[in-house]
């Protein structure tokens, strides 16, 4: 069974480099090191996620709870919960598509759709998720990834190539 899960994309290129700088450095803003991190997350670079990550860090997505046919429940703490969790989806890429965000309080938001791409070559599927993603940042670190995602609007898609 293939597993739909959420996955976030942000529209910025690769910023591997700002986020092993900003696991460092406190002093980037809330959005950069949100962007840093879905960047990671998107690519599955676990290595600056948890560089990017507080000891309690938590990814929960409550729209997750009660959708056993779809996938188990999302709600982890700590780095190595969560890298186990979303490595384990099979995941080959994403794309987020953002169609509006913003920020306040250490929070930035971003609202739009995932398209998730799974296995490779023929046996490649892809689902496209209408899906609110809110990262919220302390200290210049993720304290918190939060999905709400649009389980039963999520439709089949064609493979990008």
């Amino acid at each position: 069974m293939v597993r739909l899960t959420t996955l976030s994309l942000a529209l910025a290129g690769s910023l591997t480099g700002f986020a092993a700088a900003a696991a460092d450095h406190h002093e980037e803003t809330p959005r950069a090191v949100a962007e840093a991190w879905l960047d990671a997350y998107s690519s599955q670079d676990f290595a600056v996620m948890t560089a990017l990550m507080t000891e309690d860090t938590v990814f929960i997505d409550p729209t997750s709870f009660n959708i056993d046919m779809v996938t188990d429940r999302i709600e982890w703490r700590g780095p190595e919960a969560i890298t186990a969790g979303v490595s384990a989806w099979g995941i080959n890429h994403g794309r987020y598509t953002v169609n509006r965000s913003y920020e306040a309080s250490g929070r930035v938001i971003f609202n739009g759709h995932i398209d998730v791409i799974y296995g490779e070559g023929e046996n490649a599927q892809a689902f496209r998720y209408p899906i609110t993603t809110i990262i919220t940042v302390e200290d210049g670190r993720v304290a918190e990834h939060r999905d709400y995602t649009d389980f039963n609007g999520a439709s089949r898609i064609a493979v990008p190539h």
